[in-house]
């Protein structure tokens, strides 16, 4: 996955953490077929937002964080999801920080060079 996303070996406990979450949505043999995460928390489970480790995901900028003339997105890499409420991990690597979010547009065709 880090050399698919074009990431680097530092980053191999979020690649582990994605790989546990998709894990836990997935068919289980030792479950009869039954998806550990429905087991679990007696929920469904949606695969609809499981999206490609190390694409490119785009946020909002709001009004009062920039000019006129400034982008009105910023860039950023997808690196998982959030355990606690619904939403995505992304790396800002301007700033060299993890934000969460549930609020991003992603680019699956295209890969970081972070």
């Amino acid at each position: 996955m880090l050399a698919h996303a074009k990431l680097s070996k530092t980053f191999w406990v979020e690649a582990l953490m994605t790989v546990l979450y998709v894990i836990n949505r997935l068919s289980s043999v030792p479950l009869d077929g039954d998806i550990p995460q429905r087991v679990w928390t007696g929920k469904g489970v949606s695969h609809r937002h499981l999206r490609v480790f190390g694409c490119l995901a785009y946020m909002h900028v709001g009004n009062d964080q920039r000019r006129k003339l400034d982008l009105k997105t910023r860039p950023y890499i997808f690196f998982g999801y959030d355990d606690e409420e619904f939403g995505y991990r992304l790396w800002d690597p301007e700033n060299q920080k993890l934000i969460r979010s549930s609020d991003a547009v992603f680019n699956e065709d295209s890969m970081s060079s972070a």
